[in-house]
Formats: C-alpha cells, structure tokens, sequence
C-alpha cells in the first residue's frame, strides 16, 4: 500500500512539470506555424514582385487580408517565458534576447503591423504599389529575424 502512495505521489507531484513542458513546446509550435503563416502570404507578394507569377491583384489582396488578419491575431500564447533557443535548444530558435528586449521586439512588431496596414491597402492596386508596400513589411521582419532568431542547426 505504501508503495502504491508513493508511486501516485511520484506521478502527480510529475503531471505540472509534464503539463508545463508541454504548454512550452505547445507555444513554441503555434508561434512557428503562425511564422510559417506569415512566410506563405509573403511568397505571394515575392512570386508576383519577382515576376514569377503574373500579379494577380484579387490573389494580391487576398495575401494582404490574409496576413492582416494574422498580424491582429493574439500572440500573447506564444512567447511564452522559458520558450527561448536557451530553454528549449533544438526546439526553439527564439534567443533569449529577445524576452530581455520586449518592448524593442514589441517597436519592431509595430512597425510591422504598420506595413502590413499599407499593404492591405495597396496589394490590389497593382504590382508596382505592391511591390513597394512588401519592401517594409520585409524591412521589419528582417529587422526582428537578424535580432531575435537563431539560425538553425
């Protein structure tokens, strides 16, 4: 009987450590799919602008909807403290500086929203404005990638 106690005490006593661990890599995944999101909508605009694929100005303004409405999406699930490359190594590529300089990656993240506002504007207006509205949207994402984003293995 002792050991049957001790053995469900081992377990629940695990369970908040497991459920912990779990809502890390839970936020880390959702955070990269959400990247990956952001990544698909920029192809669009990047396979039009480079002349890979006709501008299409309704497929144009999709991308811009589309990547609006993931910019305005609550993110909050996904920054998760103890998600960085240092806590999570091979899990995440997020480095720790970037929870040391919240409000800087916050300025940057604001800047996107900005840029993503412009070419929601402008996607269907032809290729050329949208072009343009692309080039600031990629200055910001750089911006927080060069910063924030460890390379991968």
């Amino acid at each position: 009987m002792r050991k049957i106690i001790l053995i469900a005490t081992a377990i629940a006593l695990s369970v908040p450590s497991i459920a912990a661990a779990d809502a890390a890599t839970d936020a880390v995944k959702a955070r990269q799919e959400h990247m990956k999101s952001y990544g698909k909508q920029m192809a669009t605009f990047a396979a039009m602008a480079k002349g890979e694929v006709e501008y299409d100005a309704a497929a144009a303004q999709a991308a811009a909807e589309t990547l609006a409405e993931l910019i305005k999406a609550d993110q909050s699930g996904f920054w998760l403290p103890g998600t960085s490359a240092d806590d999570m190594p091979g899990v995440s590529y997020a480095s720790a500086d970037l929870w040391n300089e919240f409000d800087k990656a916050g300025a940057i993240g604001g800047e996107l929203a900005a840029a993503v506002a412009t070419m929601q504007e402008v996607a269907g207006n032809g290729k050329g404005e949208m072009a343009q509205a692309l080039g600031g949207i990629g200055k910001n994402c750089q911006a927080c990638h060069k910063a924030y984003q460890l390379k991968k293995d």
